[in-house]
């Protein structure tokens, strides 16, 4: 059998919460085109609808603090011998 070779993609987004408690999610296979400006329309629009709360103090949603994506290449070994 050979070795395997897997990618993936994510998007991983920090935020902050007007308590100070802090929270980072993921979203897997993002687009490939995703702006600064596609960031800033997000956190208004979490701004505005507090569509998560903090989970330590129930804290309102303060702003993403940062957003970066992941790209991963994950190499998986045969070591079955050969003969």
């Amino acid at each position: 059998m050979a070795d395997t070779l897997s990618r993936s993609r994510e998007l991983k987004i920090e935020s902050m919460f007007v308590d100070g408690d802090t929270r980072t999610f993921s979203i897997k296979d993002p687009r490939v085109d995703i702006s600064q400006s596609d960031i800033a329309s997000l956190d208004a629009f979490m701004q505005e609808n507090n569509i998560i709360i903090g989970d330590k103090y129930g804290g309102t949603f303060g702003r993403i603090t940062a957003a970066t994506v992941v790209d991963k290449t994950t190499t998986t070994l045969d070591l079955e011998d050969a003969s």
